[in-house]
């Protein structure tokens, strides 16, 4: 990955912040987009000065352009955006509000949509790039109590699918992964929630997935980084408009 220029939002702390500690250590540069300053700082610290922080709320286009501008002027062009700026919570449907449904949509949805139109718009500038939306099993495969989330991961599925298809002729590859439980600072939330749903003591959640899995184990953070390099990589110069199902055979569509 050496020369290129990767911004990644939500990149303080789960699969963004993995990421962002692999691809320092194969020759990138990389801009973490996020609001939790105190995370986003300590992690760039931590993995160099190849890598830098920036306080970006990804709901605002007009953030998102001063960021990669910045980015721009220290690193060079754009090559690589990763949407992994997420949020979710398990309610059921009508104790779902309406104020979740707008905070969700901002987040999972129009992040997605505005960051990759700035970048976009870079990338046309400078010959092509690499986009990889992290979406979710939850975006092919619905759940019950997550409605809002579902609705918002089903979205970047055609968002990848509909942009991938507009801009493949210019050297715009754009792609998702879907993996499955990754058990990240989000999951020990959620997995009290389960708990609530299934009726489970919420240290029993995890087993329970895995017990559901035809490979018996949860996403591994390495799972998740071997797709992205790979995706983002020339070894899937041909492939745009994909997503790759970490799931552990789950789900096979």
């Amino acid at each position: 990955m050496d020369g290129k220029v990767i911004i990644i939002t939500g990149g303080s702390s789960g699969m963004g912040a993995a990421m962002a500690r692999d691809f320092i250590s194969r020759g990138a540069k990389v801009a973490i987009f996020d609001l939790n300053e105190a995370k986003g700082k300590t992690l760039a610290a931590e993995i160099g000065e190849m890598a830098t922080y920036y306080k970006i709320d990804v709901t605002s286009k007009l953030e998102i352009e001063k960021g990669v501008a910045a980015v721009e002027e220290k690193y060079g062009p754009l090559t690589t955006l990763i949407n992994s700026a997420g949020i979710s919570k398990m309610v059921p449907f009508l104790e779902s509000s309406e104020e979740l449904w707008d905070t969700t949509m901002n987040v999972n949805l129009k992040a997605t949509f505005l960051c990759c139109q700035v970048a976009i718009r870079r990338m046309i500038e400078h010959g092509g790039g690499e986009i990889l939306n992290m979406s979710s099993l939850s975006g092919k495969k619905a759940s019950s109590w997550q409605t809002i989330y579902c609705a918002s991961k089903f979205g970047v599925q055609g968002l990848t699918q509909s942009i991938a298809k507009e801009f493949a002729d210019q050297n715009i590859r754009i792609n998702s992964i879907c993996p499955g439980i990754v058990y990240t600072e989000m999951w020990e939330k959620l997995k009290y929630e389960y708990a609530r749903k299934r009726n489970i003591d919420p240290e029993e959640v995890m087993d329970y997935f895995k017990g559901n899995i035809p490979m018996h184990r949860l996403v591994d953070m390495q799972d998740v980084i071997n797709a992205a390099v790979f995706l983002l990589t020339e070894s899937s110069s041909y492939l745009t408009g994909q997503s790759i199902n970490l799931a552990g055979g789950e789900w096979m569509d």
